[in-house]
């Protein structure tokens, strides 16, 4: 099982990668100044995802639905559960913050002789109308999960029975989670369409991150999901707030800044590999979000000032 530090854009992707397959267990620490401007935008995993905040504040989102959002404050020692295909996203409010997560297949104890645990304790959860929860320190009702969440954090790969202590762990933490969602009486109410909008939603978002790089179009996505122009435009304004092209560029411009930062690729090949047509119009939609051209912003590492992405700024190249 590895233990790494994510500083890119790594769960923008639509399935968490685990390095060992006979024991999927993902972890991470999210180091959010390696983040533009500190913030991990939508995405979303078939995965269960825990997280605990080490150090710093962030500001975390999880939508119930398509319309309906939930937003926290997370502090040090403050947590969250993030429910299968739920979307989310996050921002720091204070810079250097750190927030350790470990991530889960939704089908982990059917990779154990635990098949009928699946059915009677996990599927319950994936089903309840709960896309996430946020755990207080403060709450005495969320202190065992946190507790959970934490020791998983310690643990270490040199520890004999590792892998023990691991599920030793996390059958502790689900067992306490079931207990939570059982107990709350007050439940999102989300409803068929809702459901529909938001999965509708995922397709399209996973379809930009898998072709961003192509000359897409609003046709290619509308016919990605199966849907109507007018409900493509409806579905990114309930939940992402953006138009479709806004949000294509927005994540082109972003890829592009990471390249700039982590790779030594050309800036033309840059240019195209992300989906501009030419270097001018790239340049320019650059400097507007950025504050800085593209080589001033590979010279200073990235320290780009608050990015101001304007209407105009956000067409997509060739609309």
């Amino acid at each position: 099982m590895g233990y790494k530090a994510v500083i890119t854009n790594k769960y923008l992707m639509e399935e968490i990668e685990y390095q060992d397959k006979a024991f999927p267990i993902f972890l991470c620490e999210d180091y959010f100044d390696e983040y533009l401007n500190g913030e991990v935008e939508y995405h979303w995993h078939n995965d269960f995802e825990f997280g605990i905040v080490l150090k710093g504040e962030v500001k975390y989102f999880i939508h119930q639905g398509a319309a309906d959002q939930e937003c926290e404050i997370l502090k040090v020692g403050d947590g969250v559960f993030v429910n299968s295909k739920s979307l989310h996203r996050m921002v720091q409010t204070e810079p250097r913050t750190v927030l350790f997560n470990f991530v889960l297949p939704s089908d982990f104890f059917v990779f154990l002789p635990l098949g009928e645990v699946h059915q009677k304790s996990v599927l319950p959860v994936i089903q309840s109308p709960a896309a996430g929860l946020f755990l207080k320190k403060g709450e005495e009702e969320h202190q065992p999960l946190l507790e959970c969440i934490a020791k998983m954090h310690g643990l270490s790969r040199e520890n004999p029975g590792y892998e023990l202590q691991c599920i030793e762990l996390i059958c502790r933490l689900w067992r306490k989670l079931l207990k939570l969602i059982a107990s709350m009486k007050e439940l999102p109410s989300i409803s068929r369409a809702e459901r529909l909008q938001e999965q509708r939603l995922r397709t399209m978002l996973s379809y930009i991150h898998a072709h961003y790089s192509e000359n897409l179009s609003i046709d290619s996505l509308i016919q990605a999901a199966n849907i109507s122009r007018s409900e493509c435009f409806r579905c990114f304004r309930a939940v992402i707030g953006k138009t479709p092209s806004e949000y294509l560029c927005q994540y082109r411009l972003s890829q592009a800044a990471y390249f700039l930062t982590y790779t030594d690729r050309t800036l033309s090949d840059i240019c195209y590999s992300c989906g501009f047509k030419n270097m001018s119009y790239f340049g320019k939609l650059f400097r507007e979000s950025w504050g800085m051209s593209p080589g001033q912003y590979r010279k200073t590492g990235g320290r780009a000032e608050e990015p101001n992405i304007s209407q105009e700024s956000m067409r997509a190249p060739g609309e």
